[in-house]
């Protein structure tokens, strides 16, 4: 049997996890291996670059059932089916696209779609037709697959301990330049903490004070209004400079609304689940670099006369 596409995999996957429960993500891929025949040539058929293709064609199928919230992670590198999982097998046992995702608030969001402009094609990252040029579909695939990986991140934050968020929103905001070293930045979460989780000096006074605030939420968790509220109230009594609060769900209208008048002060910046996930991307925070690639054009001066 040949090496399907990763949607082939949405049912082997969803299947075992059904039938057996929990499994390690490396357990699901020498499962599907086996049940599916595979022969060794084609467990080590590789791309050009060396990925391996079947463990990255089932990688993606875990990756894309998560995102869509047809399967949980309840602890690193396990899998677990959800309802959604259940129900999307015992409606499609034969198999389904990936476009049947898309009407999933959390899946949308994993691509860009909170921030996408529906009325302009070539705000969707997803079109990759045979007419657009090589370099723009380069483009299109990073720009998927950091996507991809920051809604990964802001999934796996929301099931460890708030702490951890409040940790790396720190070790975020000094790396995007805040405080001049890791000494600026203070951890203050807990009992007493008077509405704040951090704060950052930036001067070696600390006259010039940023706190933080960090809550970690479920998506469909929203902070509103009062809660922004409550927290330009401590900002006011602690004499801050400004306010940065973070969360790994989103804000409501209200709260968005509140944050950005004029006459709010000291500053707070809101930055939403959607938001941290591409920040910590950008700024290497959780994430490693697997590979490099060299983009080549043509020096068109070497070859002028």
């Amino acid at each position: 049997m040949t090496i399907g596409t990763h949607e082939y995999y949405y049912i082997p996957v969803l299947k075992l996890l059904k039938t057996n429960g929990k499994m390690h993500r490396r357990a699901i891929m020498d499962a599907i291996a086996k049940s599916e025949h595979l022969t060794q040539e084609e467990l080590e058929r590789a791309t050009p670059k060396g990925t391996n293709i079947f463990r990255s064609r089932v990688h993606w199928s875990q990756t894309f059932l998560a995102q869509a919230g047809a399967l949980s992670r309840p602890q690193r590198g396990y899998f677990e089916i959800t309802e959604r999982g259940l129900k999307l097998l015992a409606e499609h046992p034969e198999g389904f696209r990936t476009k049947l995702f898309h009407d999933f608030p959390d899946y949308k969001d994993a691509w860009g779609g909170r921030h996408s402009n529906e009325d302009s094609p070539e705000s969707d990252t997803s079109i990759q037709d045979v007419d657009t040029p090589p370099l723009e579909k380069i483009e299109i695939a990073i720009q998927q697959l950091e996507n991809s990986v920051s809604s990964d991140i802001v999934q796996r934050i929301q099931n460890l301990p708030p702490k951890f968020l409040e940790m790396v929103v720190l070790e975020l905001l000094h790396a995007m330049g805040y405080g001049d070293s890791s000494s600026d930045i203070q951890h203050l979460g807990g009992p007493g903490d008077e509405g704040v989780d951090g704060v950052i000096n930036q001067d070696a006074l600390g006259l010039q004070q940023i706190y933080i605030q960090a809550k970690r939420y479920k998506s469909e968790n929203t902070i509103g209004r009062p809660e922004i509220q409550k927290f330009a109230g401590a900002l006011n009594g602690l004499g801050a400079s400004g306010g940065v609060f973070i969360t790994t769900s989103s804000f409501t209208a209200d709260a968005l609304e509140y944050a950005m008048k004029s006459h709010v002060s000291p500053r707070i910046v809101l930055i939403n689940g959607s938001e941290l996930g591409q920040l910590m991307v950008r700024h290497g925070i959780g994430v490693q670099s697997l590979k490099t690639y060299k983009v080549v054009d043509i020096d068109e001066d070497y070859f002028e006369e």
